[in-house]
């Protein structure tokens, strides 16, 4: 029930920075490169500091198993047109490793290109930009065998929308948009003896966004802005096991500096120092059947615009046989409003609106608890999970109009904070084997939000969601087909038409998910497949953007 920019995003525990409109792409990342994925939900800031309101999801890196090894990976897709000579999606990805002795290194880079889609043909501005996005990543590390390692990771994306936008006065702006992204990390890890280990971290990230709006038969309202988000991040830490006990305690510092043409000023900086320690606790003893584990743990922070922030969190967990787990947790997390929330300064012919920032912003704090059960019957395979959730915000920072809307002249938005809001609800999912090479999946999430201010549920937000997975594979042919998708029900947006303050409840129609992907790997070193995504065309010109139903086909040469 929180929007993105209230979940963190690491890439091997280091903070990835390059929001838009609070966001991060994770197109960034290339599952290339992605050998599992960790999921905290609800507030983590006891570890991770801010933005962590959510949840954090970690992004961890594979490592090279081989002497050498190496993938090529072409896809080749439509965006909307069953064609594809009319245009459509182009990616070409590849990647080499080699491992010799205790060092290892892997790099990789790919190309992918797509059209703008549209979503409504009867006015002339596309609905989804096109782009061409170049990357490439190096990483290494170095192990020595119970005394530690070091390790070091880089890499570089530049991606260029393309764009035709329509004002509300009926001008037309081709709009063109170039962001680059730069992160690098050194690190390594100590152990100083048995059980204990000191490790330490230094992170860089840069991004860079030019924006061209050129107003076609006209320069009168032609603009050209750039965007620089440079961020350092020191962390030094220690680990500690006693028997089966955890302890774990480190600091980080985290700095930050944004200049752009958009920011009243052109731009900031600010600085944060975190405090941070956590235990893992075993209450009963080894021999025990059962398992009863205790989390606690406490982070200080001191923000230099916001000031000292405590995120306290306590977390149980209870195995009493191989087939029950139950999961529970309470935290406190904060989120401090960005520097485009602040002084964002952003006027939008193209699209006919201004976005103000508000200096007067303070910080978001919230508490938030978790509840789950999982089930594992003696069937093997299977899973039933059940979980519920609450979280409480003060201070949540929204966005609301600040002055009326006409023909003549762009809406005005500005940033502010509302006095409470809350997200809770209850998740159950189901894993189920039907036989050795298949599987489904199935779940349902139901969802509760309220504006405490205004007495109405946060926008956008789908009470109930259904899901589920269906897959199977023959392995003596190398086939595998996976089925999945998706049922969200009617969602709530609030607009202020007639420029009378008072807004209009419009619910969206529920809209359904479904895509299909069919792998067949006749040999160890060739892998082919071919989908549909977004099969029924769930789209939407103004509550749901997304790219219209589409087929791919990909080739995979690998060793």
């Amino acid at each position: 029930g929180l929007d993105p920019e209230y979940v963190l995003i690491l890439v091997d525990g280091e903070r990835v920075n390059g929001r838009v409109g609070g966001t991060i792409d994770l197109s960034r990342f290339s599952l290339r490169d992605i050998e599992r994925v960790e999921i905290t939900k609800g507030p983590a800031s006891a570890l991770y500091g801010a933005d962590a309101i959510g949840g954090v999801i970690n992004l961890i890196t594979r490592r090279v198993q081989k002497p050498l090894e190496g993938a090529v990976r072409g896809s080749m897709g439509t965006r909307g047109k069953w064609d594809i000579r009319q245009g459509g999606d182009l990616d070409i990805r590849g990647t080499a490793g080699t491992r010799v002795g205790n060092w290892e290194a892997r790099g990789g880079g790919g190309y992918r290109g797509a059209i703008p889609y549209d979503l409504n043909p009867e006015d002339p501005a596309t609905s989804g930009a096109g782009f061409i996005r170049y990357d490439g990543d190096l990483s290494t590390r170095y192990v020595v065998p119970e005394k530690g390692e070091v390790k070091a990771r880089g890499g570089y994306m530049r991606r260029d929308e393309q764009a035709v936008d329509l004002s509300n006065t009926g001008a037309i702006f081709r709009r063109r948009n170039r962001t680059e992204t730069f992160d690098a990390m050194v690190g390594g890890k100590l152990t100083t003896s048995p059980g204990t280990d000191v490790s330490a971290s230094l992170g860089y990230n840069l991004y860079r966004d030019q924006l061209l709006q050129d107003q076609v038969g006209s320069r009168a309202l032609d603009q050209f802005t750039r965007t620089l988000d440079k961020q350092w991040q020191g962390t030094v830490q220690g680990e500690k096991r006693i028997g089966t006990h955890g302890f774990m305690g480190g600091v980080e510092l985290l700095t930050e500096s944004l200049s752009s043409d958009r920011l009243v000023g052109h731009g900031g900086q600010r600085q944060r120092f975190g405090l941070y320690g956590q235990a893992e606790i075993d209450l009963l003893p080894e021999s025990a059947k059962s398992k009863l584990r205790l989390v606690p743990g406490l982070r200080v922070d001191f923000d230099s615009q916001f000031g000292g922030a405590q995120s306290p969190r306590l977390a149980l967990k209870y195995d009493p046989n191989r087939s029950w787990t139950v999961r529970a947790a309470y935290g406190w997390g904060f989120r401090s409003p960005s520097f485009q929330e602040l002084l964002l300064l952003f006027e939008n012919p193209g699209v006919g609106y201004i976005v103000t920032g508000n200096p007067n912003l303070k910080a978001e704090r919230s508490q938030g608890v978790n509840v789950a059960i999982d089930y594992r019957p003696k069937w093997e395979g299977w899973l039933l999970s059940l979980s519920a959730f609450r979280t409480d915000i003060t201070d949540m920072i929204t966005v609301k109009t600040d002055a009326p809307v006409d023909v003549d002249n762009p809406a005005i938005f500005a940033y502010g904070n509302i006095a409470s809001a809350y997200t809770q609800g209850l998740e159950t999912s189901a894993r189920v084997r039907l036989s050795r090479g298949a599987f489904i999946e199935v779940g349902y999430t139901l969802t509760d939000t309220r504006d405490n201010t205004k007495g109405r549920p946060l926008e956008g937000r789908a009470m109930h969601r259904a899901n589920f997975q269906l897959g199977a594979k023959y392995r003596p042919h190398g086939l595998e087909i996976v089925v999945r998708g998706s049922v969200s029900s009617a969602r709530p947006f609030y607009l202020d038409d007639d420029g009378d303050g008072v807004d209009t409840t419009i619910w969206v129609p529920p809209y359904v998910d479904l895509e299909v992907q069919l792998t067949y790997q006749p040999f160890d070193w060739l892998i082919i497949s071919a989908g549909a995504s977004n099969l029924l065309n769930a789209v939407d010109a103004q509550f749901l953007v997304r790219p219209p139903r589409g087929a791919h086909l990909a080739l995979q040469v690998q060793y």
